[in-house]
């Protein structure tokens, strides 16, 4: 197996397990955290954790980038190991998804949308506390394009069409060199809206019958 495809197993792995990807996800958007850090935010035990952040360090995934000496005990720092994430592309991981067994491409379906779903979660109770200064600022980033809030129902053709656009998009973005510079946090999901109607129509009259 050569370097590349096992990089991207590696990641595949990682972000199929929904607490993996959050950790992954969290460090992502506030930069080094430690297990005291992440524990205020995942829903988990302490043992569980630092058992999950072993584990990733073995794959390579997280890295120790620091240790602070607090009082009479040492906090560790974890980063995202850049040099592995830089070696794969969004194409490669795209290629790799589609060849995967139903099980293991649910799995990583559901980790990606409950990830999804925690990280705007942690972004509405941010607003929910901000102050007259982070409204401002908040309207100012709209302003200058720097915040998007969008939902679309779309055609398989412009899905197509908006897919292809974010593909080129991040391919550029992926080349570029210098990442010092980023403080936003992009999560794009395209989902293709397919209820199970019969399953829908039960729920509902349950809900109906419980009211």
């Amino acid at each position: 197996m050569d370097e590349i495809t096992r990089n991207i197993d590696l990641l595949l792995k990682n972000f199929s397990n929904r607490t993996r990807l959050m950790i992954i996800s969290l460090i992502i958007k506030n930069g080094p955290m430690t297990v005291t850090d992440l524990s205020k935010v995942i829903k988990t035990s302490r043992s569980n954790l630092y058992q999950l952040i072993k584990d990733m360090l073995s794959d390579g995934v997280i890295v120790q980038s620091k240790t602070e000496v607090k009082k009479n005990y040492v906090e560790k720092y974890y980063s995202i190991n850049e040099s592995l994430f830089a070696s794969v592309k969004s194409e490669d991981l795209r290629k790799a998804i589609t060849v995967m067994d139903d099980e293991s491409f649910r799995n990583l379906l559901i980790s990606f949308l409950t990830t999804a779903s925690a990280m705007m979660s942690i972004a509405a109770e941010q607003i929910s506390i901000a102050t007259e200064d982070d409204m401002r600022n908040y309207r100012e980033e709209i302003n200058r394009d720097h915040m998007i809030m969008s939902f679309a129902s779309l055609s398989k053709e412009n899905m197509a069409k908006y897919s292809k656009m974010h593909a080129e998009f991040m391919s550029r973005i992926e080349n570029e060199n210098d990442h010092s510079l980023e403080d936003h946090f992009l999560y794009v999901i395209g989902f293709p809206s397919i209820p199970n109607k019969g399953s829908l129509n039960r729920n509902v009259t349950h809900q109906q019958n419980g009211s």
